[in-house]
């Protein structure tokens, strides 16, 4: 085949991808929210839960909008939603009385197993469901995609 008769097939490729690309985004996030949280906050609930492990300091408000790319003023909303809600506890940091650390409460490391558990399920029905080889190479196609969006959003 020559380079222009492949032309078309190749645009028609690039419209398949950005339309499975729409549908998976009108599916929603993997990470559905949590009970009466809305998104940004369930999201937030499961940075802090994922950075701070049981039994540890906790982390700042500018470590988690660092991390999370956001404002600290978002991060502050956030945490006071989430605080009201009994997820999480803000603390002074006892090294710089000016800080404060954010730890998810005991009921905020629980809720966020319950939903790492149901998605794990969702997501090991997935691998059943297209077996082994399949979802392996699924895992590599979406691994290299990532990396090329990432570097495409950096430039």
């Amino acid at each position: 085949m020559t380079s222009n008769s492949s032309k078309p097939q190749e645009t028609d490729l690039a419209k398949e991808l950005a339309q499975l690309f729409g549908q998976y985004k009108r599916i929603g996030n993997v990470f559905p929210a949590f009970q009466a949280l809305k998104q940004s906050e369930s999201h937030m609930l499961a940075s802090i839960v994922y950075l701070c492990p049981p039994g540890s300091r906790g982390i700042r408000v500018s470590e988690l909008s660092a991390h999370l790319n956001i404002t600290s003023a978002a991060v502050t909303h956030l945490i006071t939603a989430l605080e009201r809600s009994g997820y999480i506890e803000r603390a002074v940091e006892p090294a710089d009385r000016r800080a404060v650390l954010v730890t998810a409460t005991e009921a905020g490391h629980a809720l966020v197993e319950s939903k790492e558990q149901e998605l794990l399920a969702s997501f090991r029905d997935l691998r059943d469901y297209l077996g082994t080889e399949d979802a392996q190479e699924l895992v590599r196609l979406l691994s290299a995609s990532l990396r090329f969006l990432q570097k495409q959003h950096r430039a």
